[in-house]
């Protein structure tokens, strides 16, 4: 029963923000959401947010899949206009600071010649994601990472470095950001 009152509380509270809240988002304390932004989960696919998470103008996050879920970490924060789109789990650690007009996506929506379409994302602790970079199925990155503006991550990062390009390549290592 608190998980509903939770999720009434949150839909109440966000509602006046254009905000679709359905079934289950669980959000932690100081979820700041600022105008236009949509999420999309129902029963068996959840979205869950830590403490202090902030999501600005018109960010999107879609999650498709049965059992899906999309997990984001405390004190992260999603820029204006991008999206998280989900068929089987997204996880974005804490502190992380995501661009606009980012796009990270753990599906491709279809499948060749039978092969799985989806694959988990898994983004570490203080990661930092440029503007217009896309990142996608299958893909880890590691704690304290940098994805240069405007890159595609199609392969796993290491901790600690800044990777950049189409696809990405190491740039630089041992990076430490602010």
């Amino acid at each position: 029963m608190k998980l509903q009152a939770l999720t009434e509380k949150i839909d109440s509270y966000i509602r006046g923000f254009f905000f679709r809240a359905i079934y289950h988002i669980r959000g932690g304390k100081k979820l700041k959401i600022y105008p236009g932004a949509y999420f999309n989960a129902n029963t068996s696919k959840k979205i869950f947010l830590g403490y202090g998470v902030k999501f600005y103008h018109d960010v999107e996050i879609c999650v498709d899949g049965d059992n899906a879920e999309v997990h984001i970490g405390d004190r992260s924060y999603i820029n204006r206009r991008s999206q998280i789109k989900c068929k089987k789990g997204v996880s974005i650690g804490a502190d992380c600071a995501i661009s606009w007009d980012v796009t990270i996506a753990d599906t491709d929506y279809h499948s060749i010649n039978g092969k799985d379409d989806s694959a988990e994302i898994d983004i570490g602790n203080h990661v930092w994601i440029g503007c217009k970079s896309t990142i996608l199925k299958g893909v880890t990155i590691g704690d304290g990472a940098v994805i240069a503006a405007g890159s595609l991550v199609n392969r796993n990062v290491p901790a600690h470095v800044l990777v950049g390009g189409v696809p990405v390549k190491i740039l630089k290592e041992n990076v430490d950001w602010k």
